[in-house]
């Protein structure tokens, strides 16, 4: 069976003002997620997003080339304390990183809206040679633990930053440039890494504009774009492996090597969070026909097949090596955590920890939504109950009715039958579900609430909202809406820079 551009089974649409308006929202997108993240990154103080010195350390040592981190017993400096004697996961860095993350404020700005960040330090800092030879072992026990995947864009940005030293040097008077430099082009990669795979997903998937613009334009993603995190590879993978699938359930492959590039994405993706990897299941949407001409039309069913079981293959070795590495190089964080113990203790009772997972969803709800539109630093600084109400209704209304009659191409679009959607659910309950139990493991052993959960964590999972909750048929004209949408974003940016800097410097004091 091949597509039928005359099968009423599909819908296309020739609609040039559709184009017109598909093309000036792309376009907006990437200007207001350049100035509001250009902006966020430059008023956001140094390591002023959750855990982000951890994300510097381990960026900076992927950077280097070395991709899993050291495990010892010895001298070692975290945050404010130095150790003389303990176990620790992280790697011998430069001692300048370290000076770095201790003076980039007078006093800790983390949990108190009521200290801001003084210049005079970042002043200092910036005359901070790097030192590369002047070494301290760092510890970063968490993020250590992170697939490299998701520091690959920060650890870029400070490779360059290194590699254009000899160029800024005699206008610096330093041999190189200073870790508060090399911290800034971290961020600079996240944010155009972010801007990038949104822009592709538009493009991929343009009859979800609204809906990628709505989600890339969520300020709790552009805050994370403009810090160090390693969320934001995997925020953007999410989105264009939703795109990709959109896109090849209603049109052939371009070239047989589009298959296999959606096969390495979707192991990186999984390996980058492995909570997300019942997202996979969105590959079964790609039938069959899409892989005509690749394969002669009798063989198609058996070509799909065994590219699902290749790409199921390469996904599992993907994680169970790096899970193998976790093992070797683990360190636990508290004493009381046993996460044997957890795994135990779910298989013993499955209803059990199910109750437990279903009491704490519903009962941090309201504090998850918030999380997901906007708690910036160190979940210090919320947004207005206003503007996450209105975010969360526009973004509703987008994902709900956004949906457009057909792509820009002019090809044939399948209407999202309900097993397509019910596919696209057990994704998403999937990834919930084991996100659950993911965070189970870092609790104490029989702990009646799932502790950890934050609702940044959600943010890969709304791409799925979008074959899930979208009409069938298109029921707005996406050119009446242009102005609007592009107001909404437009103000949800300013909103979030100004309370970022009403909450991180002393205005008119």
């Amino acid at each position: 069976m091949v597509f039928n551009a005359r099968d009423t089974r599909y819908r296309r649409s020739n609609s040039p003002l559709r184009v017109d308006a598909v093309q000036i929202l792309r376009r907006w997108f990437v200007v207001i997620a350049a100035i509001t993240c250009l902006a966020i990154a430059s008023i956001t103080p140094p390591f002023q997003a959750a855990d982000e010195y951890l994300h510097f350390y381990r960026a900076y040592q992927i950077s280097t080339g070395q991709l899993i981190p050291d495990r010892q017993v010895g001298p070692c400096s975290g945050y404010s304390n130095d150790f003389t004697n303990e176990l620790c996961l992280g790697g011998s860095l430069p001692r300048s990183l370290l000076v770095t993350v201790r003076q980039a404020s007078a006093e800790d700005l983390r949990f108190d809206a009521t200290r801001k960040q003084d210049f005079a330090s970042l002043r200092r800092l910036w005359s901070l040679p790097l030192n590369p030879d002047d070494r301290r072992f760092l510890k970063f026990n968490t993020t250590g633990l992170h697939a490299p995947i998701g520091y690959v864009p920060q650890a870029i940005g400070i490779a360059i930053g290194r590699s254009v030293s000899p160029i800024i040097s005699p206008i610096s008077g330093l041999p190189t440039l200073p870790p508060i430099a090399l911290m800034y082009c971290g961020r600079l990669a996240n944010v155009l890494i972010w801007m990038i795979c949104i822009y592709l997903a538009m493009r991929l998937a343009p009859e979800f504009t609204l809906g990628w613009l709505a989600i890339g334009l969520l300020p709790m993603a552009l805050f994370q774009a403009s810090s160090l995190s390693a969320d934001v590879c995997t925020n953007g993978l999410a989105c264009l492996l939703v795109a990709l699938v959109v896109r090849y359930r209603s049109r052939p492959w371009e070239s047989s090597i589009v298959p296999w590039l959606l096969s390495i994405l979707t192991a990186l993706f999984a390996v980058s969070k492995l909570a997300y990897a019942p997202m996979a299941l969105l590959l079964l949407l790609i039938p069959a026909r899409s892989f005509f001409p690749l394969c002669s039309r009798p063989h198609c069913t058996l070509c799909r097949w065994l590219w699902l079981s290749a790409t199921g293959f390469l996904s599992i070795a993907s994680v169970f090596t790096w899970s193998q590495i976790v093992d070797q190089i683990y360190v636990s964080l508290h004493p009381d955590l046993d996460p044997a113990a957890q795994i135990a203790r779910i298989l013993a009772d499955p209803l059990g920890f199910t109750a437990i997972a279903i009491a704490t969803l519903t009962a941090n709800a309201p504090h998850y939504l918030h999380q997901f539109i906007g708690v910036f630093g160190w979940l210090d600084t919320p947004l207005p109950t206003l503007h996450v109400a209105g975010y969360a209704i526009a973004l509703t209304l987008a994902v709900m009715f956004g949906q457009t009659g057909g792509n820009l191409l002019d090809q044939p679009v399948r209407p999202w039958r309900k097993r397509d959607r019910l596919i696209a659910a057990l994704a998403l309950g999937g990834s919930i579900g084991l996100l659950c139990v993911l965070a189970y493991l870092w609790n104490i052993v029989g702990i009646d609430r799932i502790g950890g959960i934050q609702g940044r964590y959600f943010i890969p999972l709304a791409p799925l909202l979008l074959p899930i909750f979208s009409r069938s048929q298109s029921v707005v004209n996406l050119r009446s809406l242009t102005t609007g949408a592009i107001s909404l974003a437009i103000i949800s940016g300013a909103s979030t820079i100004t309370i970022l800097v009403q909450r991180y410097y002393a205005i008119g004091s």
